[in-house]
């Protein structure tokens, strides 16, 4: 089976996510597409807002319309830290044969040489880097090679969705519409369970 992985906080899951998901799916011809909230991510010091419960839970709503995307849970149930070589590692055993796209935004791409054992994350992956509205991708395609090489990924284009998980916290601690950014059923499940209140 041709995979994708798409790894994050998913503190709350957004419009924006689902939309990547969904591009990268379709451009790259895969039959599945797993998102994978992180358990206890390495690079937040105060972890996440919503429990890991929550954050899966909220995965599942927003991606149940769509097909080819699912949410797995399984850095929940792996100890330590939340390191995307350890779940590529896990898949690649669950699922042998072609090597898994690895999603991530510019943004990450530009940080992703300083990821845990990233030499290795590399080897096992394809990176398929998709753009944020108001992120210029040079620098971080710069980032990247220089530490990797060029060729080592590809990109693609997604729908521009001005949204991200922090600027919907605040909206939704100061009581502020977002119902543009999330669907309906996970803006119900935030407010049934009084998620990212002031």
């Amino acid at each position: 089976m041709r995979y994708g992985l798409y790894g994050g906080s998913f503190d709350p899951i957004h419009n924006g996510h689902v939309a990547a998901a969904r591009a990268v799916r379709n451009a790259r011809g895969l039959e599945r597409v797993f998102l994978v909230p992180a358990a206890a991510p390495p690079h937040k010091d105060g972890g996440c807002i919503a429990p890991f419960s929550a954050r899966v839970s909220m995965a599942r709503l927003a991606v149940a319309p769509h097909r080819g995307l699912d949410v797995l849970d399984l850095e929940g149930r792996m100890p330590g830290p939340s390191y995307t070589l350890r779940t590529v590692q896990r898949m690649r055993l669950a699922l042998p044969g072609d090597r898994p796209d690895l999603l991530v935004g510019a943004d990450m791409l530009a940080d992703l040489p300083n990821w845990y054992r990233a030499h290795e994350l590399v080897d096992l992956v394809t990176i398929v880097a998709f753009s944020r509205p108001g992120v210029d991708p040079g620098p971080a395609q710069a980032a990247f090679e220089r530490c990797f090489g060029s060729g080592r990924f590809s990109w693609v284009e997604i729908p521009a969705v001005e949204a991200s998980s922090s600027g919907i916290r605040r909206r939704l601690a100061g009581d502020e519409p977002v119902t543009e950014l999330l669907s309906g059923q996970v803006f119900t499940f935030i407010r049934r369970n009084r998620l990212y209140r002031g």
